[in-house]
């Protein structure tokens, strides 16, 4: 009976929101932390936002802003491509804190929230799934030009907190002949503040926040920057801690706001200018999350209510290294950056349900998940200075990454209980610590190898052409050791490790661009560019009954882009509409097997078109009004062949998180007095998707209002909000690739929240 009860509900199977190596069981995903509203931000496909958040007079102009979206530092308004950027300024009058708070404002922009640290972002629809994919994802991350995101699939997706940021880029489209694989859809790059030889600096920040029939939470920021010899070495410190309300209650555990999370970030940046046009950086983070238990919803029980006899706390850690250095040359600037990353993870789940009454009467049963990953990160690029006839960029660099998991499943007493049916050796065999009596080891080392350049010619009648590309070499080897009495059993008592597999592939990417700029009022742009994502292998148990793909192989896609940029009465409304057509060709994705062991798989083509618009109108002084309006069509052109007598995913089924429509508008008004109050009111809403290509899972369909109003004296903000103000329930994520333990999971916008922040800066 027990035989019969495991094989039909193998251990391996994937949880929402999980991260694991292939055919490991992926541990669940939490609870949104609904989005502080806005001072009115322009979010523009090829410029940023034309006003400082906060600043009345929208005296910050968009060609002002200086970002480094090709790698290299330019106007954004020089940039042939969709790029959104959010200042310091304007994240700080956001009160905005992570990816919730602000991805919003991007068209084409989707935040599938869950747990932090598991939730992803996707644009333009292109992604295979909500969850963070066992394989590589679609959507890159970075911290000052060095991944987040480590080769093949992420230990986790860290949402490193904006306080004391430049600036945050979003990058729409594929911009991996400049940044690497995983950046198949775009790419999120925070700029932190680095030490300041010239000043001193500080700052400090305090909020409570309180969510309607929930918790109440709280967080307390600080910064202070230190020239320790003038204009030549500074030193930064920023410390952080954010307690976020939980408000998802488990009936099983009894806990009320069970999913409260704890964030805790430390940054240290040095920087040393021993000479003119020679610069030194070393910039260090450390950031920890703890949910105590993960917050999804579960239809059997209710909204905002969970059900498992233990927690399912998450914990996330980050740490990097980074060490950079910019020269300038006679003809250019040289930069150099060697960076280390370390990831870890653990992550709880309770699998009862599953496992009820399979050791005699043992309960609870325990799935915990451990992950590990140390990446090192090497750059070097040489860019012409600009104001040139012709100008580029020419660069190398290697990213290597070692990752471990290990998934475990265990119950009090289980080798006691195993000695009565097989005898002491045996059942210490099957259960050596006396509680886990299954247990998956998987391993993971991948690398990228890389050259990068692009030329660009600044011909006559204000047009200049760029050519660009990447040419890269990738590997990757992956193994798989199991342990326990689930192996034994599954293989009629013999233990077995799949052992290990490998893949290796190479290409070249092109991007073109053509940028038209008569004045500047007007640009206009055409844009071709490729992206790619590693393959993997697959290292799983083999199913006598199904054969299952030795790995999967790059997918790459093909993005054609136009995009104007209209400014009319001195800029005070600008307009910006985007067109796109992206052909996605084998794609990666994982599928289900008939036993619930997930793989990965190549499953055709897809298609996503579509258009964005960014309108920004200041009709007089104070009052500031923007759009964002996205509408997508992305689907598969191929049907995915699933075998095993599983049905076929047809062609024409919508791409994961590919909402049809999506509209963001903003109104903030600033009164011109000596305390200059300010009122923004936000209203987002995003069309219902699907969840995952191998799901019926549906998020999304809900509108979202925020309330903020804001008064200052001198260096000192006093600000008071609330978020959701209509309280919508609305899903943002959930689902999962196969079956789970504890039944549907779905995560929801969190509940109403009203809360104050006191901001100072030197």
């Amino acid at each position: 009976m027990f035989r019969q009860h495991i094989a039909s509900r193998r251990f391996a199977l994937l949880l929402a929101g999980s991260t694991t190596v292939a055919g490991l069981p992926a541990l669940a995903a939490p609870a949104p932390i609904a989005a502080v509203p806005p001072a009115a931000v322009s979010t523009a496909a090829v410029s940023a936002p034309n006003s400082q958040a906060g600043a009345p007079d929208g005296s910050e102009q968009a060609e002002n802003i200086t970002v480094s979206a090709n790698k290299r530092r330019q106007r954004t308004r020089d940039v042939a491509g969709s790029v959104t950027v959010l200042t310091g300024k304007q994240l700080q009058a956001l009160g905005a804190q992570s990816f919730a708070d602000y991805l919003r404002l991007a068209p084409g922009a989707v935040f599938s929230e869950g747990v932090p640290g598991l939730s992803t972002v996707s644009f333009r629809g292109i992604t295979d799934t909500n969850l963070l994919d066992q394989g590589q994802g679609t959507t890159g991350y970075f911290l000052n030009d060095v991944p987040l995101a480590e080769p093949g699939f992420a230990i986790a997706i860290p949402d490193i907190d904006t306080f004391d940021v430049s600036r945050v880029e979003i990058l729409r489209g594929p911009q991996s002949t400049l940044f690497g694989s995983a950046t198949l859809g775009g790419a999120v790059d925070y700029i932190a503040n680095t030490a300041d030889t010239h000043k001193y600096d500080a700052a400090f920040e305090s909020s409570v926040l309180g969510v309607e029939g929930g918790d109440v939470g709280y967080t307390e920021k600080g910064m202070v920057n230190i020239p320790l010899i003038r204009d030549k070495l500074a030193v930064r410190g920023v410390l952080e801690y954010r307690q976020d309300p939980g408000y998802v209650d488990n009936v099983g555990t009894g806990e009320h706001g069970a999913n409260q999370d704890l964030l805790r970030n430390a940054r240290v940046s040095v920087t040393y200018e021993p000479t003119d046009g020679t610069k030194l950086t070393y910039l260090y983070l450390a950031q920890n999350n703890k949910i105590s238990d993960q917050g999804y919803s579960q239809p059997f029980v209710g909204e905002y209510n969970k059900f498992t006899l233990i927690a399912e706390p998450y914990y996330t850690a980050t740490q990097l290294h980074s060490l950079r250095l910019d020269q300038e040359l006679s003809f250019g600037t040289l930069t150099g950056q060697a960076a280390f990353t370390r990831k870890n993870q653990y992550l709880g789940a309770d699998y009862s349900a599953f496992y009820a009454g399979a050791l005699g009467s043992l309960s609870p049963y325990s799935a915990p998940q451990t992950g590990d990953s140390k990446s090192m990160y090497y750059e070097l690029r040489v860019a012409s200075h600009d104001h040139q006839t012709v100008t580029w960029l020419a660069g190398a660099a290697y990213y290597q990454t070692w990752k471990r998991i290990n998934a475990m499943l265990g119950v009090p007493g289980a080798q006691q209980y195993l000695a009565g049916l097989y005898g002491p050796q045996v059942a210490q065999s099957y259960a050596p610590d006396g509680d886990t009596f299954s247990q998956i080891i998987g391993d993971y080392d991948g690398s990228e190898e890389s050259l990068f350049g692009e030329a660009s010619y600044h011909g006559p009648a204000h047009l200049t052409f760029t050519f660009g590309g990447r040419l890269y070499w990738t590997s990757v080897t992956s193994s798989s050791e199991n342990y326990g009495y689930y192996t034994a059993l599954a293989n009629d008592g013999t233990p077995f490790s799949p052992g290990h597999a490998a893949t290796s592939d190479n290409g070249f990417l092109p991007k073109i661009s053509l940028r038209w700029e008569p004045s500047r009022q007007f640009m206009a742009y055409g844009l071709i560019s490729e992206g790619y994502r590693f393959g993997q292998p697959n290292v799983v148990t083999p199913d006598p009954n199904f054969t299952t793909p030795s790995g999967t192989s790059s997918d790459t896609l093909m993005n054609y882009e136009v995009g104007i940029r209209a400014g009319f009465f001195h800029d005070s409304l600008v307009f910006e509409p985007t067109l796109f057509w992206i052909d996605w060709s084998n794609i990666q994705t994982r599928l289900t097997r008939p036993d619930g062991i997930t793989y990965g798989a190549n499953a055709g083509d897809a298609v996503s078109r579509g258009a964005e618009i960014t309108t920004s109108w200041t009709p007089v002084r104070g009052l500031r009004m923007q759009s964002n309006v996205t509408y997508l069509d992305a689907h598969l052109t191929d049907n995915v062949v699933r075998g095993g007598g599983l049905p076929d995913i047809p062609s024409g089924t919508a791409l994961p998180t590919a909402a049809h429509w999506q509209f963001t508008e903003t109104a903030s008004y600033s009164f011109d007095n000596r305390f200059r109050p300010t009122i923004t009111l936000l209203h987002h809403y995003i069309g219902h998707a699907k969840g995952a290509l191998d799901t019926n899972f549906i998020q999304g369909d809900y509108n979202s209002v925020d309330v903020r109003f804001s008064a200052q004296l001198r260096n000192t903000a006093l600000t008071f909000f609330v978020s959701n103000l209509t309280d919508s329930h609305g899903v943002t994520s959930g689902g999962s690739y196969g079956a789970t333990p504890n039944g549907q999971q779905y995560f929801l916008l969190r509940p109403r929240t009203f809360g104050a922040t006191l901001d100072w800066h030197l």
